[in-house]
């Protein structure tokens, strides 16, 4: 009986050896697999933030494109009640840019004619220097 006793000793110390081991291996595997749950959300964090970063970015587009549309049309708006105003036919052949309307709405400051009043009015250089003006070459001697 004495024996049975050791014999059922001996095997509950294993079974709990047993025991210990596979808990440990079990410990292992459930933090290997929180490991990679964790990086399969941090990868789904990061695909989640690009996708709302490129949201916000065409969004943001949206925005710019319906301000610069709302202006082209409020300046296209203008010309043609100006135009109407003026009663001006914009496929007129007489309204091509020819040089007298050009010259006819060229600001004088621009104008061909301006400009040769300029140049004339500034001295020219001269052709020729006299001697005492030009450089000796050893600082002024």
């Amino acid at each position: 009986m004495r024996a049975c006793a050791v014999v059922l000793a001996v095997a509950v110390a294993a079974l709990a050896g047993c025991g210990s081991r596979d808990a440990e291996h079990r410990r292992r595997r459930f933090e290997a697999e929180r490991r990679s749950l964790a990086a399969s959300l941090d990868r789904l964090e990061d695909r989640l933030m690009v996708s709302q970063a490129r949201i916000h970015f065409w969004q943001e587009m949206r925005d710019r494109h319906e301000s610069v549309t709302a202006i082209a049309c409020a300046a296209q708006e203008r010309h043609a009640e100006e135009m109407a105003r003026h009663d001006v036919d914009p496929d007129d052949p007489e309204l091509e840019a020819t040089p007298a309307r050009v010259a006819r709405f060229t600001p004088p400051e621009r104008s061909p004619a301006h400009r040769a009043a300029l140049r004339a009015a500034s001295p020219a250089p001269p052709d020729h220097v006299p001697a005492s003006f030009q450089p000796t070459g050893r600082g002024g001697e």
